[in-house]
């Protein structure tokens, strides 16, 4: 795979990282700090290219250069606690659909769930096959603590030898510098047989992959498909999944050299969503009235706002939710106050763009104040 490129200043990558083109266009970024997929925020710009052969999106290896060597380590915030009643629930979900995925009809005699974060899916997919013996691969030493409190095998790093019949990977490859020496790994870590599931966000359409800094990379299905091939594996399966992801069922097979098939690549669509984010907070603040203005919602788009839209965010008089998600909650979220929706002068929706639809009719039974949505600005 050809070496990253060192970035020019105001200039993209000379060549992709993923299948090796030049002429890389630059992305807008949206801000001049990123927010990484924990919800912190770091002194780093989101700033991409995009690919016009393989459709691939990167992170400027400027920016890449400079993350925190040891980001997954011990600070890393995500999955460092027991999981939740929706986490919980939200796995068992996938974990049904990675039992759909699996092809045989006998469960797996053993599973290897690279980047197991606390545990919850592979407890959830020990639920369905009770005979599977279970470990996992963590980096971040709080989730993995969290996970072997939970009963489960779980090491920093793959041992020598380590192998499972099913090696499962979510939400892991578009984190590593190197997917190709990833999907190696992989491919190391299946027993022969067996098959790996990979799954992580599909880059068809832009959305908030793109900004989460942490996100090196963003794959088009068919990239995907063909870096697999060169890692010495054969596509099983590959189809979309809820929530804007792939996954792939791979089987070893030989490493295949074979040209990437062309196909158009949505470099407008990225180019016009980055630069949308960049603009959001303005817009948004001129939106507001006058008064009490609070957010609904406490989760990764809150967050994300914090990040890139920092007029609004400053505007923002404090942060309210359902008061199921309120509860056990202190005083003070992103650095915001609690407060109770029915104080609100006005609400703004701190909601993913594809939920704003749904949730207003909810909000405004709940309040008379406002409901501000901007879906029209963002659609995902």
């Amino acid at each position: 795979m050809p070496a990253p490129t060192p970035q020019r200043r105001g200039r993209a990558a000379a060549a992709c990282p993923v299948c090796g083109a030049r002429g890389l266009l630059p992305l807008p970024a949206p801000g001049l700090r990123g927010m990484v997929s924990d919800g912190r925020m770091i002194g780093l710009p989101t700033a991409r290219w995009h690919c016009r052969r393989c459709g691939c999106a990167g992170l400027s290896p400027r920016v890449a250069r400079r993350l925190p060597r040891r980001l997954f380590g011990a600070g890393y915030e995500l999955n460092r606690q027991a999981p939740t009643p929706y986490e919980v629930a939200r796995q068992e979900g996938l974990a049904r659909r990675i039992a759909a995925l699996w092809p045989d009809a006998a469960a797996p005699a053993s599973v290897l769930d690279i980047g197991c974060g606390n545990g919850t899916l592979l407890r959830a997919l020990g639920a369905l096959w009770p005979a599977a013996r279970l470990a996992g691969v963590e980096p971040a030493p709080q989730a993995a603590a969290a996970a072997r409190r939970g009963g489960l095998a779980v090491q920093a790093t793959a041992r020598p030898g380590q192998r499972a019949a099913l090696v499962v990977s979510v939400n892991v490859i578009e984190h590593t510098a190197d997917p190709l020496g990833f999907l190696r790994l992989l491919r190391r870590c299946v027993a022969p047989g067996g098959h790996a599931l990979l799954l992580c966000p599909d880059g068809s359409l832009p959305w908030v992959e793109l900004l989460v800094l942490d996100h090196r990379f963003s794959f088009l299905p068919r990239a995907l498909g063909w870096l697999a091939g060169r890692a010495g594996w054969r596509v099983c399966r590959a189809e979309p999944q809820p929530g804007g992801t792939q996954a792939l069922l791979l089987r070893a097979g030989p490493v295949r050299r074979a040209a990437l098939p062309p196909g158009a690549h949505g470099a407008t669509a990225r180019r016009r969503y980055m630069a949308r984010w960049a603009r959001l907070g303005h817009a948004l603040l001129a939106r507001a009235p006058e008064g009490r203005l609070l957010g609904f919602g406490l989760g990764e788009t809150a967050q994300l706002l914090r990040a890139y839209a920092g007029p609004l965010w400053r505007r923002l008089d404090g942060l309210t939710a359902d008061p199921a998600a309120c509860s056990g909650q202190g005083g003070i979220i992103l650095g915001k106050p609690l407060v109770a929706v029915e104080e609100a002068g006005a609400l703004l929706m701190l909601v993913a763009p594809a939920a704003q639809a749904g949730l207003a009719p909810r909000l405004l039974a709940r309040s008379a104040a406002p409901v501000l949505r901007w879906d029209d600005l963002v659609a995902r």
